[in-house]
């Protein structure tokens, strides 16, 4: 690269040879130094690149004070978890600055990052997130001072500003809200299409507390919300301080911190004062989390019964081909990671495999997808094949009629295959409406999830994810609703379908707080972790920097998409071999798979109709139900 970059800029026609033999006034008067180095900048980027670090290294050499460079690597090394001896090597030869120095940097930096999160926090127009991490301070020598716990437990935090147009004005409903809920105050949560933006993060000072219990959140809440410089309007001694009487404040986590936040708001009830009473507060469910639940839902109704693994059209075969060594791991009790790759792969074949067996409906002569591309079909015959498919081959209010029937005109497999397809289309589709910020969409499918974590046992979350809605639809005043909906979704680098939930935010920071950025041998320890933890978006930013000046290749965070190509065709072998999407009259199954959502439907109208007997008539408002929010949302 460099040897072509010289040979390009003293090639003839590169405009800098210069005939000393037929040299010429005009060619003295119109030299320029600044525009020959920009000649050089333009045809050799890189070796003038190299020449501004040799020159960099030269003067600093001549000068300490001149360090701009030394100091980006050395805050560079300090983010990679460079060796001491590696750092003040680099220091000596000129490159970087001292490890005294770096340490003072960071720590700087940790300053800078305060004022940034009171500066966001002093306009109250942030949302908060928090969520738990374990870091393992192992340790090889055991003392009497020391405790042989060495698993701590910390709260991580970020502060999103609050987008797409929420004022002061949208969040000013405290009072309002206590007002409706002097006794029992309910949570919230969203809708509609985000406009794509990107989302300003800041990372808060992690916080030794545990909030996994009651007091853990309070804490955590509080601490949160001194780092963004509020505090209790009783002891307000800082004029710059906003007054969060008359506001409220977003948090978003999972459900274990929800009901822990419902519990403080319960307990805390009886306080004379908004702050007391964390008046302030209103908690919205973090969508990672409830992907996490739908894909377990999954797993309860197709994998958990062992009657469901028996039979060939079953999803346990499919494991047994997309992963053969984690059969085990599936039957017990799988991660969400084994399930979301599981429902992804084998959705995918299962389409395929519909594509196939409605083809060769169509023209017998096309006994595989091959053939049918070879016969160029037109963008509208797709879809006029893609309507029938999802029409014969998904489960819908059709099925019921067909169960009625005898046994012997049945066929339960296919019946199965059905419902199947219905709810993995399900999953699809909230992880692309997720993807590309449709709230709206995301909204829709909620609705029919809850009615899937009914039919599953998934009970709490059924529960509070429809309190929720309702509060959210029929409670709420229309800008704190706006504000909500648009802040569960962000877009950290504002392009197109790179939507993100703002709880998978929180699980990336913990990530890189507890794994790459805690610090090794004897920094490894609380007090570090907390000084470094707001620094991980700068650390992000200082590698892209460097990786790009310094031609890094080969370096991304991106995992690499698997190539599964073969697995896939294995799979859809199967499914053609056991006649998965054809029906074979008379084809018995150990288990009836019942309509997840029919199921949920039943039991959500038994736990209104007790809930609507038990409520008082000199209630305000008329009894809301799930049944509601659909016509709200146009179901």
């Amino acid at each position: 690269m460099y040897v072509s970059e010289v040979e390009r800029i003293a090639a003839e026609g590169s405009g800098l040879h210069f005939d000393a033999v037929h040299t010429t006034v005009q060619q003295l008067e119109e030299f320029d130094i600044d525009g020959l180095a920009w000649k050089m900048k333009r045809d050799a980027p890189h070796l003038w690149g190299t020449l501004v670090v040799i020159l960099s290294v030269l003067v600093h050499n001549t000068n300490q004070k001149v360090n701009y460079l030394q100091c980006m690597l050395g805050i560079f090394l300090q983010s990679a978890h460079t060796p001491q001896k590696v750092v003040e090597t680099l220091a000596r030869m000129g490159l970087s600055i001292s490890v005294t120095s770096i340490s003072l940097a960071v720590l700087s930096l940790s300053k800078e990052s305060n004022r940034t999160i009171k500066s966001l926090g002093c306009t109250m127009l942030a949302a908060y997130a928090y969520d738990n991490f374990d870091v393992d301070l192992k340790t090889s020598d055991q003392r009497v001072e020391k405790s042989n716990d060495t698993l701590k437990h910390l709260t991580s935090g970020l502060l999103f500003l609050l987008q797409h147009g929420t004022s002061l004005d949208d969040l000013r409903c405290s009072h309002f809200l206590w007002e409706r809920f002097k006794d029992l105050l309910g949570e919230p949560e969203f809708v509609d299409a985000i406009p794509v933006v990107k989302t300003p993060i800041i990372a808060a000072h992690a916080m030794e507390f545990i909030n996994s219990t009651v007091s853990g959140n309070i804490q955590a809440i509080t601490g949160l919300l001194a780092q963004a410089r509020i505090h209790d309007p009783k002891d307000r001694d800082d004029e710059e301080m906003p007054d969060i009487s008359d506001y409220v404040v977003l948090f978003h986590g999972d459900l274990g911190t929800a009901e822990c936040v419902h519990a403080i708001l319960q307990c805390r009830a009886v306080e004379d004062s908004p702050w007391n009473r964390c008046q302030y507060v209103i908690f919205v469910p973090g969508l990672l989390h409830l992907k996490m639940a739908a894909a377990d839902a999954l797993w309860r109704a197709f994998i958990h019964p062992v009657a469901a693994r028996h039979d060939d059209t079953s999803l346990m075969h499919d494991v047994g081909i997309l992963r053969p060594k984690e059969t085990g791991i599936y039957q017990s009790k799988p991660r969400f990671r084994h399930m979301h790759q599981l429902i992804t792969y084998s959705g995918i074949c299962r389409r395929l495999d519909c594509w196939r067996s409605e083809v060769a409906n169509l023209d017998p002569r096309l006994t595989s997808l091959e053939a049918f591309v070879d016969t160029k079909p037109t963008f509208t015959q797709l879809k006029d094949i893609a309507t029938i498919i999802a029409c014969k081959y998904v489960a819908s209010s059709g099925l019921e009629r067909v169960r009625h029937k005898p046994g012997s005109q049945r066929d339960m497999q296919f019946e199965n295959v059905l419902i199947i397809n219905k709810y993995m289309l399900l999953y699809e589709e909230l992880t692309h409406a997720m993807n590309v910020g449709d709230i709206g969409r995301v909204e829709l499918c909620i609705v029919a999830w809850i009615l899937v974590f009914k039919a599953t046992g998934k009970h709490k979350y059924a529960a509070y994810m429809t309190e929720f809605l309702l509060n959210v639809h029929f409670v709420y005043p229309a800008g704190l609703r706006r504000a909500i909906r648009y802040s569960m979704l962000v877009n950290p680098s504002g392009q197109q379908g790179k939507f993100c939930s703002v709880d998978w935010c929180v699980e990336l920071n913990n990530l890189f707080i507890k794994v790459i950025n805690s610090g090794k041998f004897s920094n490894h320890t609380i007090p570090h972790i907390i000084l470094e933890s707001p620094l991980v978006q700068v650390y992000r930013n200082l590698h892209g920097v460097f990786q790009k000046h310094f031609l890094h290749n080969h370096v991304t965070t991106r995992r690499q998409e698997a190539d599964m190509s073969l697995t896939f065709v294995e799979l859809c072998t199967y499914f053609k071999k056991n006649q998965l999407h054809r029906m074979q009259v008379g084809r018995s199954s150990k288990l009836c798979v019942d309509d997840l959502m029919d199921v949920g439907h039943t039991l959500m109208e038994k736990t209104e109709s007790e809930l609507g007997q038990d409520a008082v008539e000199d209630d305000e408002e008329s009894f809301l139900t799930l049944d509601d929010v659909a016509v709200e949302l146009g179901l």
